[in-house]
Order: structure tokens, then C-alpha cells, then sequence
């Protein structure tokens, strides 16, 4: 109890523990696929997929990684300020204002045109410094890159820039669960690899495989890939799983503020929407759509089937009988219903069918990762030991167990 409360007055009464052996093994066990020269780059972006890019980013590289990915600016500077110094590749293209930054970061450079190439030869030139740069080559997923045809001459022009360095070329799978359609990608991108012996021009990294590429497509793994999903312990949809186990490292923890007892009939949140059919006991807790709780991200259907998919569990969670990923509770193990609409920072969940549920105690929600609010604390545990938290603020404290075991002081911080 000693160490929740400590918890509790540092974090609040809810945060997200993060399991780092869990993020070791799944960086082990993902390099394990690999052949010895190729290169592992661990995707970060987006807050390490929920799980905290700082410390994150430290478990990998401590656990083999050699290389890390983002997408902004203000990620990779944020990895920046907490001391790593690890090559980080920006896996965007940026604006011209934002190129003297990241250029003095070291941060390495997506270039996806001939603009943006001398963009990022100018600012190198007006900062004095080298910029690494990876040109992007478009193969099928129309969202930035070079055109096939561009990619020789401009690769020749700026070998001869004095503060521009080429280091890599890669291009990204739109279909990577498609066989055919992977193939035609990575054909593409041979043929402009090609051209480039051909030219005599080397350039030390080529890379095109994302996560379900790494496991589908082990021929194309070449001298680096570039794995997310798969270290957060989440196997792509349609992807195989070539033997590999997964551990995850994310849970989702609350306490309980408030418990009252409510007779059949009564009308429950707002709107009244959720009428109770027999006597139970209602718990308030503290998270809530702010959080990111019990939200679902909307896209649109693919087909007719995911469609019918779609429409499927809108019924079922208008019957209250979904329950999927991000809209259930567990107590001591077991299932309560979210009851009502779910507030922006508190919700009710039902546990009349429990018995010595107290306010205070410690349940499990589900939470999607990637709608999961930034402003969440962070706890990382090492066995289930907390060392290390990130607080709401931003602020990185380490976490003093009463027996003083596992304590990691300079971890993260």
C-alpha cells in the first residue's frame, strides 16, 4: 500500500505501466528474425506508440537497436534533449524553416524532391554543419517520395554537395500483406538500386520493410528494417507470426473514487441513455474520452465486408454488449460494464455483480494505444517494480520502492 500511495501522489489516480523487459524481449525476439548485417531501426514515432518515446528509445538501443525512427521535428528534438545520440532518422519530409534544426540536432533527413534536396543543401550550408539525408523513393504508396527517374541524377548532384551526405535510400510497403503487390513495389525499388550500381554510386543503407514486411518478406529485409508495431507486442493484421512470441508491455490502471448503490429504473450519465434494470452498485472513476478512453478511430470501410464489420459492433455497442478494445473494465480480474456515456474525465462502471469492491482499489481498463492521452503518467516497471515515471507535467521522477529493490535512480532521467 506504501507504493501505491507513493503512485498515487506523484501520478494521480490513474496512469499507464509500461513493462520494459516486455519491450526487450519484443526488440530480442524481432532482431532474432534478422540476418546478422542487417541493421534494426526502431520505430518511435507518435510517443513510442503510446508507450513514452524517451525512455522507450532508451530500452532499445540498450536492448540492440541501432537506429530510431520518428516523424517530426519536435520528436526527434525531444529525444535530442534527453541525451541520446543515437542516429534518429525523420521519416518525413520538413519544412524549409524547420531544416537549420534539425541539422544541428544531427537528426537525419527524409528527402523526398529535388526542392526539398536543396533545401537541405542551403540550410547545411548556412549552418556549417553536415546534414545526413535518406532519399525516399515513391513505389506505390503516393504519399511523399521521389519519382523512380529522379532518384540517379539527383543522387549524383548531391554526392558532389560538400555539406550533404546520402546515407540511405528507402521506400515504404502500402500493401505489405499482399504478395503480389509487395512484390511490385520492391521490384521497383531493385530497379532504381540498379541504376545506382550502375552509376557507381554507394549508398550504405536501403531499406523498404515495415513490420508486416519484416515478417512476410524476409527477402527484402536488406541492410535495415524498420519495425513499430511488433515491439509494442502487436502482431500486424494479417501478418504471420513466423514463431515469433510477443510479450505486452501496456496496462491501463485507475482507482476507484466513488461507489453508490441504485435501485431499478434509475436513469445513469447524461442523458439519461442508460436506464439500470435491477438494485446495483455503480463505481465512478477518473478517466474519461479526454484520456482517450472508449474512443475508436473512424476510417473508412475497404470493402462490403468491413463495412458489414463496422456496422456490426456500432449495433452491438448501441445493445451494450461490444465491449471491445477500449471500452472495458476489470476488477480483481473480472469484466464490469461501462455504464452510460463516458464523461470527458470521469465514467461508471457497474459492480453490482462483485463483492468487496472499495473505493481506492486499483482496476484495469482498456485503452487504445495510439488515442491514449499524452498527458497520462507513464510508470516503468522492471518485473512489475516501478523505476521510473513520467508525470502529467512532463517531469521524469524515479519511482522509490519501500525495499529499495530494483531502484534504477538514473534511468530515463
Amino acid at each position: 500500500m506504501e507504493l501505491l500511495a507513493q503512485l498515487t501522489r506523484l501520478a494521480g489516480p490513474r496512469w499507464i505501466e509500461i513493462e520494459a523487459t516486455a519491450l526487450e524481449h519484443n526488440l530480442r525476439a524481432v532482431k532474432g528474425l534478422l540476418q546478422p548485417s542487417t541493421r534494426l531501426l526502431a520505430v518511435i514515432k507518435a510517443d513510442a506508440y503510446g508507450a513514452g518515446a524517451v525512455e522507450a528509445a532508451r530500452i532499445f538501443l540498450a536492448a540492440g537497436a541501432e537506429y530510431l525512427g520518428v516523424t517530426t521535428l519536435a520528436e526527434g528534438r525531444e529525444l535530442r534533449q534527453a541525451g541520446i545520440t543515437a542516429p534518429i532518422l525523420l521519416m518525413s519530409p520538413l519544412l524549409p524553416e524547420e531544416l537549420p534544426s534539425a541539422i544541428e540536432q544531427d537528426l537525419t533527413l527524409t528527402v523526398s524532391s529535388r526542392s526539398g534536396a536543396e533545401a537541405v543543401g542551403a540550410a547545411a550550408a548556412m549552418a556549417g554543419r553536415q546534414a545526413r539525408v535518406h532519399l525516399k523513393v515513391e513505389t506505390g504508396l503516393q504519399r511523399t517520395g521521389l519519382e523512380p527517374a529522379e532518384v540517379v541524377p539527383l543522387a549524383r548532384e548531391m554526392l558532389a554537395w560538400p555539406g550533404v551526405a546520402v546515407e540511405g535510400l528507402y521506400s515504404h510497403l502500402a500493401e505489405a500483406a499482399r504478395p503480389a503487390a509487395a512484390r511490385r513495389q520492391l521490384e521497383c525499388f531493385m530497379r532504381v538500386l540498379q541504376e545506382l550500381a550502375a552509376q557507381q554510386i554507394t549508398i550504405p543503407f536501403k531499406h523498404i520493410c515495415n513490420s508486416t514486411g519484416l515478417l512476410l518478406h524476409p527477402e527484402m529485409h536488406l541492410d535495415l528494417v524498420r519495425a513499430g508495431t511488433l515491439l509494442y507486442g502487436q502482431f500486424p493484421y494479417q501478418a504471420p507470426r513466423r514463431g515469433l512470441t510477443l510479450k505486452d508491455p501496456w496496462r491501463f490502471k485507475t482507482r476507484i473514487l466513488f461507489i453508490h448503490e441504485v435501485g431499478p429504473g434509475t436513469p445513469v450519465g447524461y442523458g439519461g441513455d442508460y436506464i439500470v434494470k435491477k438494485a446495483t452498485r455503480l463505481a465512478v472513476i477518473p478517466v474519461g474520452y479526454a484520456d482517450g478512453f472508449a474512443l475508436t478511430p473512424v476510417s473508412r470501410p475497404k470493402n462490403l465486408s468491413d463495412l458489414a464489420r463496422y456496422l456490426v459492433k456500432t449495433v452491438l455497442a448501441y445493445l451494450g454488449r461490444g465491449g471491445g478494445e477500449g471500452t472495458a473494465a476489470y476488477v480483481a480480474g473480472q469484466r464490469a460494464p461501462v455504464v452510460g456515456r463516458v464523461g470527458m474525465q470521469l465514467s461508471i462502471i457497474d459492480v453490482g455483480h462483485m463483492a468487496g469492491v472499495k473505493v481506492g482499489q486499483v482496476i484495469e481498463l482498456d485503452l487504445r494505444r495510439p488515442t491514449a492521452g499524452s498527458r497520462l503518467p507513464r510508470v516503468y516497471c522492471r518485473a512489475g517494480r516501478p523505476y521510473l515515471m513520467r508525470t502529467t507535467a512532463g517531469e521524469w521522477l524515479a519511482v522509490v520502492r519501500p525495499d529499495r529493490q530494483n531502484f534504477v535512480p538514473q534511468a530515463g532521467i
